[in-house]
């Protein structure tokens, strides 16, 4: 466990501390950067996974939680590289930060309203500065039980989804974005869950809970499990269930 790690646990028994604790780290981290190192590296995989299976991605990329929009840069830096010019990308974020935290999303406090606020101007100047045609990508701004609605469905071309990336942290959020997804999720997505195991191992709470519920809402699935990756993530593929 890293020092930093050590440190958030301590520190998550005294709420107020860890909050101003966290507050102050990312303002002193403040470039730009993924707080999910390994999620980059599983979208890739995900993308040449989908190729292998299939010889072209069919499908769209999509990501809940886009911080300052690293990992969404480099799903599209990944795309460019791979040849995949049918991708669109759509990125999902309130710019605003987390929501507070309700029910069974208080576990043990490690997230908190306000937490990994960047505004979408800032996210915006990140990606153009980075290479990304802003004409080309689709960011919806709100918190998901406002904005991922019917009526978003008829304002943008989503496609069936190729890779998902879910990082926004909370169970009741994963529920909204995978309730919000069903018509896009297909035999072949790869959904990628960056919180798989922020909470441990158990399918009581957060993403483990969610997907679990999402699986048996819809038993022509099966999850076949794919790689971990640092520092909470799981991927998996759906496959037709036998």
């Amino acid at each position: 466990m890293s020092f930093k790690s050590v440190v958030e646990d301590l520190l998550r028994h005294y709420p107020p501390l860890f909050r101003l604790a966290s507050r102050v780290y990312h303002k002193m981290h403040g470039s730009f950067r993924t707080l999910s190192p390994g999620a980059p590296g599983a979208i890739r995989k995900g993308f040449e996974l989908v190729l292998e299976r299939d010889g072209a991605v069919r499908g769209d990329y999509y990501e809940f939680g886009l911080f300052r929009g690293y990992t969404f840069l480099q799903a599209w830096n990944h795309s460019k590289e791979l040849g995949l010019t049918e991708v669109n990308f759509h990125g999902f974020d309130s710019f605003e930060g987390l929501p507070p935290a309700e029910g069974i999303d208080q576990a043990d406090g490690r997230f908190f309203e306000g937490q990994f606020a960047c505004s979408r101007e800032e996210v915006e100047k990140n990606l153009a500065g980075e290479g990304v045609d802003l004409k080309k990508v689709n960011l919806v701004q709100g918190y998901y039980e406002d904005s991922l609605t019917e009526q978003l469905r008829g304002q943008h071309q989503f496609q069936p989804a190729s890779v998902v990336l879910l990082d926004c942290d909370y169970y009741s959020s994963t529920v909204t974005a995978l309730k919000w997804m069903e018509p896009y999720i297909q035999v072949g997505t790869v959904l990628l869950f960056d919180d798989w195991f922020s909470y441990g191992d158990s399918n009581e709470l957060g993403q483990q809970k969610a997907f679990q519920e999402f699986l048996e809402r819809h038993p022509q699935y099966h999850a076949e499990d794919l790689w971990e990756f640092e520092n909470h993530g799981k991927g998996f593929v759906l496959t037709a269930a036998k």
